[in-house]
């Protein structure tokens, strides 16, 4: 349920602009200029990276299904559109779809180390107040056992304080969510002499669908962090495992590089032979640059003029196609200069399409 409308939103948004492959490179993260200016473009940023261990057979094999029950339907080589039965289901309201729980570009790379030092705490915690020190770690990543190790040291002569406020804090936060979110949540927990269940054995106890079950278990995690973080005084103990997690790089490294340059006034093209690389890879980094930087000079690139003229085809054509929308401008404009309109005005507005 939950990846069908995942996958059908996706689709929807992205209309005939992207493939069917654009959608599978969102859930998994892929960090190249064209997943995240897709995620920004088409209003997707909250399913950025929210599913990182889907497969691409498994998840070719589920479009199918999906055509098979008249959901989405092909359209050319590699373009998905839903159907109308499509569009209609994920317009019913959907109580029990825990879409609204998602912030992939914020918390895609923090949920999975909050989850695995949750997860190493609560078994290490347990075991060691029973005296039991020859248990297997559920998580076995150096840098979460590490993170583990030390904060253990700092609990280890106060292991029942530390699983009486784990016990208050939790419950505390998960009477926010549905009772059957909840109840997955801590049947996935590892304790003394008890392992989490499986994501097929979830499935099997709660009637759902095993390749939604990582995806359920994101979104609460991602609203956990949301609400953790905007009251940190209310859940001290969780607090201390947002510490030192990862935060999400917003430029890849090599864009960063090119930033560098253009902040001491280097062209692209200088930029370009400097670094041994193609015009259009620094092109690449300027949109990169252009989607989170606020105060991109933009006209330095595109005058106001052209700008208007960008924004009046991207208006009229209803459409992110970048060759749709050169059709409907003068040809002196190149396709940079719409990518960079497209990257600044999703930054600063948020919609395209302005009713005019």
């Amino acid at each position: 349920m939950l990846l069908d409308y995942i996958i059908i939103s996706c689709c929807s948004k992205f209309r005939e602009g992207r493939s069917i492959s654009a959608v599978y490179h969102l859930l998994k993260g892929k960090r190249s200029i064209q997943t995240v200016q897709d995620s920004h473009i088409y209003d997707l940023k909250h399913f950025y990276g929210i599913y990182q261990t889907l497969h691409k057979q498994d998840f070719d094999e589920y479009i199918q299904k999906l055509f098979k029950h008249n959901l989405l339907v092909l359209k050319g080589d590699n373009v998905v559109l839903p159907t109308d039965r499509g569009m209609n289901w994920i317009n019913e309201p959907a109580e029990n779809v825990p879409v609204r729980y998602f912030n992939g570009m914020e918390y895609n790379r923090k949920a999975p180390v909050f989850w695995e030092r949750l997860l190493l705490s609560v078994q290490t915690m347990t075991n060691s107040r029973s005296n039991s020190f020859n248990f297997i770690p559920v998580i076995d990543k150096p840098d979460v056992m590490a993170w583990v190790k030390s904060y253990y040291r700092q609990w280890r002569n106060h292991q029942t304080a530390f699983l009486s406020q784990l016990y208050s804090e939790l419950s505390q936060l998960l009477q926010l969510f549905w009772e059957k979110e909840a109840s997955l949540f801590v049947d996935s927990l590892t304790g003394y002499k008890h392992y989490g269940m499986s994501s097929f054995q979830l499935a099997e106890h709660y009637g759902l669908r095993q390749i939604d079950i990582p995806l359920i278990r994101t979104a609460i995690i991602h609203r956990m962090l949301a609400i953790i973080t905007q009251d940190t005084a209310a859940y001290p103990l969780f607090a201390q495992f947002l510490r030192d997690l990862p935060e999400e790089a917003k430029l890849t490294n090599s864009a960063n590089k090119t930033k560098k340059f253009l902040e001491r006034n280097y062209s692209a093209e200088d930029i370009a032979a400097i670094r041994h690389l193609k015009l259009n890879t620094i092109y690449d980094h300027m949109v990169e640059i252009a989607l989170y930087d606020e105060s991109f000079p933009l006209g330095q690139y595109v005058t106001s003029t052209e700008q208007e003229e960008i924004r009046t085809a991207i208006n009229s054509t209803k459409s992110y196609k970048l060759k749709e929308i050169k059709h409907e401008i003068s040809e002196t404009i190149s396709y940079f200069q719409i990518r960079l309109v497209l990257a600044t005005e999703k930054t600063h507005q948020g919609d395209y399409f302005v009713k005019r």
